[in-house]
């Protein structure tokens, strides 16, 4: 079960297009594993365009071009058929598949940089400083004990991950700033998307030691 969402804020902010673009993906593909948050953004999109769009007009006439408009799609000739859509590519990590959300489809083809038990691949998504990954940790693997300079989201596309009490399922919409230190883990293994607007900052052993590139690694 889905137990961490968008804020309504943040997804009136996507229905209205006021989010930096490696927000709007994460959104919009958290909007498609959850119904409950899907269902939100269509009610704030009707609701935004009941407020921008003219009155609508008196119901006869609607019904009279409704009709001829009915009309004049059954007069068209016949196309040839369409054949079916081919369903998108997966992302292959080791001999494992991940079939991604719309959004990020395009993705199935990465670059992984590897830290231990981490492969991280970084996206073509940056606006207002925010950039975009997707993250890949193995079964048992850790994240070093760190903070936040900025924002982190982490959406978790496959998967389960372990952060103190509490344990995310894929579609969870992780959301931590400054306030937040934690070293997530997974038990199985995770995929994730990820948007930093600012590097981490690692607070703990021989991890320090990698805020001098942290910069790099975002």
């Amino acid at each position: 079960m889905i137990k961490a969402h968008p804020t309504h804020a943040m997804l009136h902010a996507f229905a209205a297009g006021e989010l930096p673009l490696p927000l709007t993906v994460g959104v919009s593909a958290h909007c498609e594993l959850c119904p409950e948050c899907g269902a939100r953004l269509r009610s704030f999109e009707a609701e935004l365009a009941a407020h921008h769009l003219p009155e609508p007009v008196a119901a006869e006439a609607e019904a009279i071009a409704l009709d001829a408009l009915l009309a004049n799609i059954l007069q068209q000739p016949v196309l040839h058929q369409v054949a079916p859509v081919s369903p998108a590519p997966e992302l292959q990590v080791g001999d494992r598949g991940y079939r991604l959300p719309r959004a990020l489809a395009r993705y199935h083809r990465v670059n992984w940089r590897r830290f231990g038990a981490i492969r991280q691949h970084s996206l073509p998504l940056t606006e207002q400083g925010a950039r975009a990954s997707l993250l890949h940790i193995e079964a048992g693997g850790r994240i070093p004990e760190h903070t936040h300079r900025g924002y982190e989201l982490t959406l978790l596309l496959a998967g389960s991950m372990q952060d103190g009490e509490t344990r995310y399922q894929a579609g969870d919409f992780i959301w931590c700033d400054a306030n937040h230190a934690h070293s997530p883990h997974t038990p199985d293994g995770c995929l994730c998307y990820t948007v930093q607007d600012a590097p981490v900052q690692f607070i703990r052993g021989l991890s320090r030691l990698l805020n001098g590139i942290s910069h790099r690694l975002y």
